[in-house]
């Protein structure tokens, strides 16, 4: 319980605080080609499938595979720099806040590693 008010209270105050960077980040990336956000399905607690939200980082069309089995070709210029700052990861704030993941304990896995999640 306790946890998860932290995760509600740092998510949100980290959500007002970089509200301008993210309306900044938006702007960026509406005007580059495709949507301004990449989705994903992940694995969560007790084995709860939710949408993960990323700023998108690579070219619209790219395949969604693992980041280390990915030769970064598709990755844009605005992408390489949101990564590099780990600003891309900002939106997953929204679901801390909304309770599909936490700040404390391991990332979510993805659907295809469902049987590295320990249950």
């Amino acid at each position: 319980m306790l946890i998860r008010a932290l995760d509600v209270v740092i998510s949100l105050f980290g959500l007002i605080i970089s509200f301008p960077l993210l309306c900044f980040i938006l702007l960026i990336l509406y005007f580059s080609q495709g949507s301004a956000f990449f989705t994903q399905e992940r694995i969560g607690l007790n084995g709860k499938s939710f949408v993960i939200i990323k700023f998108r980082t690579m070219a619209e069309g790219t395949i969604s595979i693992a980041t280390h089995l990915s030769n970064h070709s598709g990755v844009t210029p605005i992408g390489h720099v949101l990564r590099r700052l780990k600003f891309d990861e900002l939106p997953q704030l929204l679901n801390v806040l909304i309770g599909d993941m936490s700040l404390v304990g391991p990332r979510p896995g993805l659907a295809s590693q469902r049987e590295l999640t320990i249950e």
